[in-house]
C-alpha cells in the first residue's frame, strides 16, 4: 500500500477504532506453530438444507478455542448468501441476531469493517444480486472482497470499479467516489439511495452541502445548504461540498441522468460480495495482504474450499477468562484446517458474532461468546437464507430436560420432527410410542419411571420412524435443594416454586420433578398445586417442606405484609422539586384533596419541551437529609396516587447501605384518574437499611409532549409477616460415607496432609510446632501443602515426607498414587500445559484404584482457576476416572477448611493462610487418611482446641 493515501481512504480508516493499530504487511511466506490440542469436542447440527452449524471446543496449550463454523453447500438449490443490513438504513447499526430475524435468515455472522463517524458505514464492498449496496474503495487503495458469482462459485479478489453520473443533456459526467458511505468533510461525491435510509444529510454536519435529487433518472431538485430531504425510493441523491461541488452544480432540474457503474469482475456476474480487511489464506498458503490487527483477538472470517463450492463462515472467541483469541495468521491456519483454500478476515474483536436460527426456532440465538459481554451493533453481516420447501417427515429427535435422573423418579420426553431439508414437521406427541431398555422401569405416555440404576435407553417410535436417547439413572436421593430458601407473598396470590435438584450418596446431581416430591405445609398459609403455591386469605408465616427419599428441604413462607406509614404528605418541609433536563418545568404544592389525613402533595410537570428522557422529581429531604431511610428490611413500598391518565412512568430511586442506587417502579404507565393504591418491590439484592431518595414522573417517548399533575399520599413501608416458632423437619445434608473414623488394618497405612505453620512458636510463645509434629508422626506418610522447610522436617519420623510444591511429581505407596499438580498461575495450563498431558496419561493408565491429587489453590469459586472451563474439564476427567473404578481425592489449599463430594469426586480444602495472630492456631487443621487395601477414608481434625468454643 502506498504511503500517500487519498483523503477518501484516510476518512474511511481514521475513524475506525478497530484499525487504529492496523498496518499493511509485506508479502512473504507466513508460518505459524499451531498449539497442541489437550482436549476437543465437536458438535454439528443441520440447520437448513445445505447448511451445517459446527461448534468446536478445543483446549490447547495456548488456552481454549471456541470455534463456530457455518458450512454451506453453494450447490444447494435452496440456499442463498446475502448481505444483511438494517432495513431502516445502513447507518442504523443492528445486532447480528436482529439481522437474522428481520431478514428471515437461518444464520449470519458480522461482516465488513466499518466507520462510526460521521455516520456508520461499511469500509468496503457490499453487493446483493448485482446491486452495489456499498461501493468498493478505488483500486489503488482497495481492500479485498469475497464474492460469489452467478455460477455459485466463491472467490476473493480486489474489485476495480468505475462510478459516474452522466448528465445526458450536456454529456458531462461527475465521478462518484462512494455509494452509501460518507466522510467527515463530505468533500468526495457520494451517492445515497434507499439503502442509506429515508433522509439525506442536509445541514446536519455542514451548512454548504450540495445535494442533487434524482428520481426516475431525472433531476428533481438541486439543493445547497438546505435541510435534509427524503431520498426517493426509485432514485438517489448525489452529495458533496468543497472543490467537487462544481460538478454537481452543473446539473439542473429536469436533466436526465444516467448512472454508469461498472466493476471488474463484472458486477452483472456477482450475486453477493462482502468486503474485508485482509486475505489470510491464498491458494492454500497463509497470507497477509492489508489490514493486520495484531495480537490474539476474537476473529470472524469467510472462506471457500478449493473447488469454490463450499462456503465457510467462521468465528473464534477471545478477550475472555477462558477464550484468548488468536492472531490473524493463526486464524488463517485454522481456516485452512477447516477446509478453506482461500479466506478473508472480516471485522473482529467486539464485533465477532455468529447467530443461528434453525427453521423450528422463532428467534435467532447467538452461538458464540461476544467479547463485549453482549452483541455489538454492526453495519452489515453475511446472511444465510433458506428457501427450502416444506416436506414430509424424514427423521425425529428425542428430547428431555435432564439426561440424569434418580431411581424411583420420573423423566419426561418429547419428540421433534424434521423433513429431509431439516425444516420442522409437526408431531402429534400423543401418537409417539416410547419404550426403554438397559434398566428396569415403566413408561406411561411420555414419562419414564426408573426402578433400577444404570444407563437407560429411551426409544421413541412415531409412525415407524425411530430415534433414541440415553439417560443415566443414579442411586436414590440423599439430599434435595432448591434456589429458594424463603419468600414473601401477598394474600390470595401465587408463586411458582421453581426447580428442585437432588444428590445421591456420591454427589451426582439431577433435576427432580415436583410430582415426585411430597410437599407438606406448616401453618395456615395456603396450598400447593402443580408446583405452584397459592397463598390464603390471611396474613401469617409458615413453611413448605419438600421430601423425597432421604432428602428434605424447608422453604420459609410469609404471607401478607404489615404496612407502616412513613410519610403522610401533610407539609412541604420534607420535599424539594427538581427536573431533568432544564427544559422540563414544574413544581410541588400542597393539595387539600387527600386520600388520608388533611392534605396530599401535588407534583406538577411540563414535558412539552425537550426530547428523549424527561423527568420531574419529588426529592425527599426530611430534616435536611438526602432521602428517607427505613428501619428494618421492608420488601415493598406502597403509595396512594391520584393519576392524570398521562401515560407517563412513575418511579422511585433507592440507595442501599453500600451506596448502590436502585430504581423501583410504582407504575409503568399512569393510565388512570382518581386515587389508586400502588406498590413497588424493593430489589432482592439491596443491602439494608435502604433510603428512598425521590419519587418521580418520567417520559421517554420523544413523540409525547404533554404536561400534567399527580397527587401523592400515604407512603408506607411494607414488612413481611413473621414466621413465628415452628417445629420443622431437619433439612437433609449430604454426608460423605468416606468421611469417617477408621482403624488401620495390618496391611493398611495412614497418611496425613498438613501445612507448615511458619513462625507459630514465636507467635504463641511456646513450642506449638512439637505438638503438630507429634500428630504428623502418627502416620506413615506426611504430606505438606505449599511446601515444607528443612528446619520443620527435623523431628519428623514419617517413612516418607511429600512436598507438594514439587510439581509435576508422582509418589506411590501400597496402591495409592499421589500426584502433585501446580496451579500457582491460576490454573494447570497457565502454570505448565504439559501437566495436562501427564495427568491425562496417568488417569488413563494407572492400575491401582486410589488416586490423590494435591494442588496449592482451589479449583472452583472466586479463588479457583481463572479459567472456569479448565476447572470443569479437570472435574470431567476426574469423574471419568471415578466411573472407571478409581477413588479420586483432590486436596488443595485455600482460605478455610472444608470438604465437598461432587459427582463421586471428593474435594477437600485445607486452610493454608498464614498465621497473623495467636488465635489463628485454632484454624489449623489436618486431613488424616486411612488406606486399607482399596478402601480409603479420611477425617478433618483441628490441631488445637479453642477454649472459647464449648461443645455440648
Amino acid at each position: 500500500m502506498k504511503k500517500t493515501i487519498k483523503k477518501v481512504f484516510v476518512h474511511l480508516l481514521v475513524v475506525s477504532t478497530l484499525l487504529s493499530s492496523a498496518t499493511p504487511a509485506l508479502a512473504k511466506k507466513i508460518t505459524v506453530n499451531m498449539p497442541y490440542t489437550i482436549y476437543e469436542t465437536e458438535e454439528s447440527q443441520h440447520i437448513s438444507s445445505g447448511v451445517v452449524h459446527e461448534n468446536i471446543m478445543r483446549f490447547t496449550s495456548s488456552g481454549w478455542w471456541n470455534i463456530n463454523v457455518l458450512r454451506i453447500d453453494l450447490n444447494d438449490e435452496y440456499t442463498e448468501i446475502k448481505g444483511l443490513f438494517n432495513p431502516n438504513g445502513i447507518p442504523n447499526r443492528d445486532k447480528v441476531s436482529n439481522l437474522v430475524d428481520k431478514h428471515n435468515a437461518v444464520a449470519a455472522v458480522n461482516g465488513d469493517f466499518f466507520n462510526y463517524k460521521p455516520l456508520p458505514s461499511a469500509m468496503g464492498t457490499l453487493i446483493n444480486d448485482g446491486e452495489v449496496i456499498s461501493s468498493p474503495i478505488e483500486m489503488a487503495y482497495a481492500l479485498p472482497t469475497f464474492f460469489i458469482d452467478t455460477l455459485n462459485k466463491g472467490n476473493i479478489t480486489y474489485l476495480d470499479r468505475r462510478m459516474a453520473a452522466i448528465n445526458e443533456n450536456t454529456g458531462k459526467q461527475v465521478l462518484i467516489n462512494t455509494i452509501n458511505k460518507v466522510t467527515q468533510n463530505f468533500d468526495t461525491v457520494t451517492l445515497l439511495n434507499k439503502h442509506w435510509g429515508t433522509k439525506s444529510i442536509g445541514t446536519r454536519f455542514h451548512k454548504d452541502l450540495v445535494e442533487v435529487v434524482v428520481e426516475n433518472d431525472i433531476v428533481t431538485d438541486v439543493r445547497v445548504g438546505k435541510e435534509a430531504v427524503n431520498i426517493p425510493q426509485n432514485g438517489y441523491i448525489l452529495a458533496v461540498r468543497g472543490e467537487k461541488q462544481e460538478g454537481l452544480l452543473g446539473f439542473s432540474v429536469g436533466d436526465p441522468v444516467k448512472l454508469d457503474i461498472t466493476t471488474t469482475p463484472n458486477i452483472e456476474n456477482i450475486k453477493f460480495a462482502i468486503g474485508g480487511g485482509s486475505i489470510i489464506l491464498k491458494d492454500g498458503e497463509l497470507s497477509l495482504t492489508n489490514i493486520n490487527i495484531k495480537g490474539n483477538e476474537p476473529r470472524t472470517g469467510i472462506g471457500i474450499n478449493k473447488e469454490g463450492d463450499q462456503l465457510l463462515l467462521v468465528t473464534i472467541d477471545g478477550r475472555d477468562s477462558s477464550f484468548k483469541g488468536v492472531s490473524q495468521e493463526m486464524f488463517g491456519a485454522l481456516l485452512k484446517e477447516l477446509g478453506a483454500y482461500n479466506a478473508l478476515n472480516l471485522d473482529g474483536g467486539g464485533s465477532t458474532t455468529m447467530a443461528v436460527k434453525p427453521a423450528n426456532e422463532e428467534k435467532a440465538k447467538v452461538v458464540n461468546k461476544p467479547s463485549d459481554g453482549g452483541e455489538r451493533s454492526v453495519v452489515n453481516g453475511v446472511g444465510v437464507i433458506s428457501n427450502a420447501p416444506k416436506g414430509e417427515l424424514s427423521y425425529i429427535k428425542v428430547l428431555t430436560d435432564d439426561t440424569k435422573m434418580f431411581v424411583n423418579t420420573t423423566r419426561k420426553f418429547s419428540v421433534k420432527g424434521y423433513d429431509k431439508y431439516h425444516n420442522p414437521v409437526e408431531i402429534d406427541q400423543n401418537s409417539v410410542v416410547y419404550s426403554h431398555e438397559g434398566v428396569e422401569g415403566t413408561i406411561t405416555g411420555n414419562s419414564f419411571k426408573a426402578s433400577s440404576e444404570g444407563t437407560a435407553k429411551i426409544i421413541a417410535n412415531y409412525n415407524g420412524i425411530t430415534s433414541d436417547t440415553s439417560v443415566k439413572v443414579l442411586e436414590p436421593v440423599r439430599d434435595i435443594t432448591t434456589n429458594t430458601s424463603s419468600f414473601n407473598l401477598d394474600i390470595n396470590s401465587q408463586k411458582t416454586l421453581g426447580d428442585f435438584y437432588g444428590k445421591d450418596k456420591n454427589g451426582f446431581q439431577a433435576k427432580i420433578y415436583p410430582e415426585d416430591i411430597t410437599f407438606t405445609i406448616t401453618g395456615n398459609i395456603g396450598y400447593i398445586e402443580k408446583n405452584i403455591f397459592y397463598s390464603g386469605e390471611k396474613a401469617g408465616g409458615g413453611a413448605i417442606t419438600a421430601k423425597i427419599g432421604d432428602g428434605i428441604e424447608n422453604i420459609l413462607v410469609s404471607v401478607g405484609n404489615k404496612g407502616i406509614l412513613v410519610e403522610g404528605f401533610e407539609s412541604l418541609e420534607n420535599f424539594k422539586f427538581a427536573s431533568y433536563p432544564e427544559s422540563v418545568t414544574g413544581g410541588i404544592s400542597l393539595s387539600k384533596e387527600a386520600k388520608d389525613g388533611n392534605s396530599s402533595v401535588a407534583l406538577r410537570y411540563d414535558f412539552s419541551k425537550g426530547d428523549n428522557t424527561r423527568a420531574a422529581y419529588l426529592n425527599l429531604t426530611p430534616k435536611g437529609n438526602a432521602g428517607l431511610t427505613f428501619t428494618g428490611a421492608p420488601k415493598k413500598l406502597s403509595l396512594w396516587v391520584n393519576g392524570d391518565n398521562s401515560g407517563s412512568w412513575l418511579r422511585g430511586t433507592l440507595k442501599d447501605s453500600k451506596g448502590t442506587s436502585h430504581t423501583i417502579d410504582f407504575a409503568k404507565t399512569i393510565d388512570w384518574t382518581g386515587w389508586q393504591y400502588l406498590t413497588a418491590n424493593i430489589p432482592s439484592n439491596v443491602s439494608y437499611p435502604v433510603t428512598l431518595e425521590r419519587i418521580y414522573v418520567t417520559e421517554i417517548d420523544d413523540l409525547k409532549k404533554h404536561s400534567g399533575e399527580i397527587l401523592l399520599d400515604s407512603l408506607s413501608a411494607l414488612y413481611p409477616s413473621t414466621y413465628g416458632n415452628m417445629a420443622l423437619p431437619t433439612p437433609s445434608n449430604l454426608t460423605d460415607d468416606k468421611n469417617v473414623k477408621t482403624e488401620v488394618t495390618s496391611d493398611g497405612f495412614s497418611f496425613i496432609v498438613s501445612v507448615e505453620p511458619k513462625g507459630i512458636d514465636k507467635l504463641v510463645g511456646y513450642d506449638a510446632s512439637s505438638k503438630i509434629k507429634s500428630r504428623i508422626n502418627n502416620h506413615k506418610i506426611g504430606v505438606f501443602l505449599n511446601g515444607v522447610s528443612d528446619e520443620f522436617k527435623k523431628g519428623l519420623k514419617n517413612n516418607a515426607v511429600i512436598d507438594t510444591n514439587k510439581a509435576y511429581t508422582k509418589n506411590k505407596h501400597k496402591g495409592v498414587l499421589f500426584i502433585n499438580l501446580s496451579s500457582a498461575k491460576g490454573g494447570i495450563r497457565a502454570t505448565n500445559p504439559q501437566q495436562w498431558q501427564w495427568l491425562t496419561n496417568d488417569l488413563l493408565n494407572e492400575q491401582d484404584n486410589n488416586i490423590v491429587l494435591f494442588l496449592p489453590t482451589p479449583i472452583f469459586g472466586s479463588n479457583g482457576f481463572t479459567d472456569t472451563l479448565e476447572a470443569e474439564l479437570l472435574h470431567k476427567n476426574l469423574v471419568e476416572a471415578k466411573e472407571r473404578g478409581k477413588n479420586i481425592f483432590v486436596v488443595h489449599g485455600g482460605n478455610s477448611t472444608s470438604s465437598d463430594l461432587k459427582d463421586g469426586v471428593r474435594y477437600i480444602q485445607l486452610n493454608t493462610k498464614g498465621l497473623n495472630a495467636p488465635d489463628d492456631i485454632y484454624n489449623l487443621s489436618v486431613i488424616e487418611f486411612v488406606v486399607n487395601g482399596n478402601d480409603i477414608s479420611y477425617q478433618i481434625n483441628s490441631l488445637f482446641e479453642n477454649p472459647k468454643v464449648k461443645v455440648n
